[in-house]
């Protein structure tokens, strides 16, 4: 495994034109040492492009790149010490899966019982050393997508980029990698960026996530931060669940008050919100939780009525689908709670924290 110092990456104002086409828009962006960053997006979000910057294979029509402060970004490929994977997962088709893997330490020199012993390795990391014999034609697309992997990795690089390393794997086998990547990234010091789609693979397993959307970085952070506080509508949206409710600030008297389209209204107390605007109000569905009868919530809290609408089987958890005043939003709650469980149908009446709500631009 990689016994060099841990990398870090620094990216700023980085452009990328291709035919013609601007895929990232001015990215500033910084990859810690030895931390596993994941670039959160959809299509055409730019995370392939902002990957292939970071190799080298894109060239910059502005902006730096810098590994550990030395600017790379006119620098050949083959001279960063950077192992890409691409989503096209290319394998050398007229070599085994094993000389594939081999690849990389042969051209460093490496001896050939520490090649054998690497390819191994890597060959049972992704589960394939009954497959070591066979050339690529003679594997599923998703044993490919696994042997491309064990490539990569065993290039051994100060700084390993994935571009969706699991996209074609079944559930089970994608938790069981992901979990194994993560454990092998932290004890290692390898320093990893990883693209996804999936906004729980982000959450669960990132040191830092950052958020793309059309080539914009839209916020970098820590899970936490950016699940609790989203710069904007779209981030609050993609890294989990939201209730979001659109409406505008108003000014009564000298008190801020947001009123939503379906009749909220919420007393604002942060002064930087304080300004007439559209926006919209968001909180998550833990935020929300049932009061009995006419009880009133307790202070800084507001209580809102509706009803149930959708109802939906999670596991541990609950999930509600509550109507209130013509805006569904939603609410989780354990399963084993005390709560009685609730009908569609059923009028229900809630509790929300005032401290929870954000206001977010649209």
């Amino acid at each position: 495994m990689n016994t060099a110092a841990p990398a870090s990456i620094e990216l700023r104002g980085v452009r990328t034109r291709v035919d013609g086409e601007e895929l990232l828009h001015a990215i500033d962006l910084d990859v810690l040492p030895g931390e596993l960053l994941i670039v959160l997006g959809g299509s055409s979000a730019g995370k392939s492009a902002l990957l292939r910057c970071i190799a080298g294979i894109d060239r910059l029509s502005a902006g730096s790149v810098r590994i550990d402060e030395r600017d790379i970004s006119g620098a050949p490929t083959n001279r960063r010490n950077i192992a890409l994977l691409p989503q096209s997962f290319p394998l050398w088709p007229n070599l085994t899966v094993a000389d594939n893997v081999a690849f990389a330490p042969r051209r460093r020199g490496l001896s050939r019982p520490e090649i054998a012993q690497r390819v191994d390795t890597e060959l049972r990391f992704v589960g394939l050393q009954d497959f070591a014999r066979h050339l690529p034609e003679q594997l599923s697309p998703a044993q490919q997508q696994r042997a491309a992997l064990a490539r990569t990795l065993a290039a051994d690089s100060r700084v390993c980029l994935l571009d969706e390393p699991f996209g074609l794997q079944d559930a089970p086998l994608r938790e069981r990698l992901l979990r194994l990547l993560r454990r092998r990234q932290q004890h290692s010091g390898q320093t990893m960026v990883l693209t996804t789609q999936d906004r729980n693979e982000a959450l669960r397993v990132a040191d830092r996530i950052a958020l793309m959307r059309n080539g914009e970085l839209q916020q970098a952070g820590v899970p936490a931060d950016v699940y609790d506080n989203p710069v904007n509508r779209f981030v609050a949206d993609v890294v989990g669940n939201a209730n979001l409710i659109d409406g505008e600030i108003e000014l009564v008297g000298e008190q801020a008050m947001f009123r939503g389209d379906n009749g909220m209204t919420l007393p604002l107390f942060d002064e930087s919100l304080i300004r007439p605007r559209r926006c919209a109000a968001m909180f998550r569905p833990r935020d929300l939780r049932i009061v009995g009868g006419r009880r009133v919530p307790a202070g800084g809290q507001i209580r809102l009525s509706g009803r149930v609408e959708q109802l939906e089987f999670l596991g541990d958890d609950l999930r509600y689908g509550i109507d209130l005043g013509g805006t569904l939003v939603w609410m989780e709650v354990a399963r084993h709670d005390n709560e009685p469980a609730l009908d569609i149908g059923d009028r229900v009446a809630l509790a929300l924290d005032t401290a929870h709500i954000r206001i977010l631009e649209h």
